[in-house]
């Protein structure tokens, strides 16, 4: 699948079991080489690249501390940890999973990004700057 939507998306959507949700869409693991092209003014809003940078790293953080918590289980995680994973749940249940007959814009994606990654502390949303954390953040009053 990956190698065969290359040719049409100029990047690979991968999809995995280990996805729980439709469309079982692993974001880590998938990439566009488009993205770039397709954002800026007219097109998309100001904070896109950074935003999607912002979640990726969130969400690799989520995986390292998933693999800890297989190990040693999530009781023993830090409070940081347990927040990444409560992150990585919101976005698969919030951003990722979608219906199959759901049309959803481009606007309500980012907002539910957003809201996504106002589940951590403002502190630790280091990709994104000043302006957009005051126009998207949505965490800690």
């Amino acid at each position: 699948m990956p190698d065969l939507t290359g040719y049409i998306t100029e990047g690979q959507i991968l999809l995995s079991r280990e996805v729980p949700a439709y469309p079982h869409i692993d974001p880590l693991s998938s990439l566009s080489r488009m993205m770039r092209a397709g954002v800026g003014a007219g097109r998309t809003r100001p904070e896109h690249l950074d935003l999607a940078a912002q979640l990726l790293a969130g969400l690799s953080r989520a995986r390292e501390a998933g693999e800890l918590a297989d190990l040693v289980g999530e009781s023993a995680l830090s409070q940081s940890d347990r927040r990444y994973l409560a992150m990585a749940r919101t976005f698969r249940t919030g951003l990722l999973a979608q219906r199959p007959d759901e049309d959803r814009t481009l606007e309500d994606t980012f907002d539910r990004a957003w809201q996504v990654v106002s589940t951590l502390p403002r502190s630790e949303l280091s990709m994104l700057g000043e302006e957009a954390l005051d126009a998207g953040y949505r965490g800690e009053g």
